[in-house]
């Protein structure tokens, strides 16, 4: 089995289509995967009743306002109305925020067009449609030094998103029959023992998992944390964040070549789903 249960398309801030993300997936060797769009659905109900070369999850990630680089993956088998409606008024926010930011650039001498931006990402707009657009301007080489310099938290075209804290989304997701995972640790910024720390106190909150193999926790060592998570009881899950061919995320399937048990993860994740469904 190769997973990847982490990936993004056009309806948030991906440069695929629901569709070519599948299809470019499955032409990398990938054998399921999981569409996470930032606070939306609409991604993966897109592909409800089409027929597809891989199998598809439906998930969603959701921005933490705890802390920096905090985001908080869930996966659900069930409509959760209660939790679709949250995500819409977040997707909305997010919307506000990024008309913000871009404001903040144009007062700047940045000539941008808030409505070309939204019209051309066809989804939510987010910062990453933002940092694309400054480099198709020539402004910044990449969309990495358009975060580093402009964009990125404490830069000066900053602005804030409005967001759920985990005490506020752990019990939402769970309720609405969703497994709730926790993104990308290593973007926590901490040492491994602080990361542990929070992990347990999350999971005391309802956290049922950890992305363990995600690109940016390869530096670390990814034995290491499989280890604590597992010790913990906790899900282990894995993918590589693509959003587009930029250095900033992996490739479809990219940390499968460390992730030895993602055969029987992959399995403990949909018995989970299964159960919080309610069909177990």
């Amino acid at each position: 089995m190769k997973p990847d249960l982490h990936m993004h398309t056009t309806a948030s801030d991906g440069v695929l289509s629901p569709r070519e993300l599948v299809d470019f997936a499955a032409s990398r060797g990938v054998t399921v995967m999981a569409i996470t769009d930032h606070d939306t659905f609409d991604g993966a109900d897109s592909l409800r009743g089409v027929n597809t070369p891989i199998p598809v999850i439906t998930g969603v990630e959701l921005s933490m306002k705890d802390m920096k680089g905090l985001h908080l993956l869930g996966y659900g088998m069930t409509e959760a109305p209660e939790l679709r409606r949250v995500v819409r008024e977040l997707a909305q926010k997010r919307v506000t925020r990024a008309a913000r930011i871009t404001e903040n650039l144009i007062r700047m001498g940045f000539r941008l067009d808030y409505e070309a931006i939204r019209k051309k990402c066809g989804g939510t707009v987010g910062r990453l449609h933002i940092a694309r657009a400054m480099v198709e301007k020539g402004y910044v080489r990449n969309t990495e030094a358009a975060f580093d310099r402009y964009i990125g938290e404490g830069r000066e075209a900053y602005v804030p998103n409005e967001s759920l804290t985990m005490a506020e989304a752990l019990p939402l997701l769970r309720r609405n029959g969703f497994v709730p995972v926790l993104a990308h640790p290593a973007e926590l910024e901490q040492k491994d023992e602080t990361t542990r720390m929070l992990i347990e106190n999350w999971q005391k909150q309802g956290l049922m998992g950890v992305e363990v193999y995600h690109p940016s926790w390869q530096k670390r060592g990814y034995p290491r944390l499989d280890v604590m998570i597992r010790r913990m009881g906790l899900l282990v899950t894995g993918g590589s964040d693509y959003h587009c061919d930029d250095n900033r995320h992996g490739q479809p399937g990219s940390t499968c070549e460390a992730w030895s048990r993602a055969d029987e993860d992959v399995s403990a994740l949909l018995s989970a789903m299964r159960k919080a469904a309610g069909q177990e």
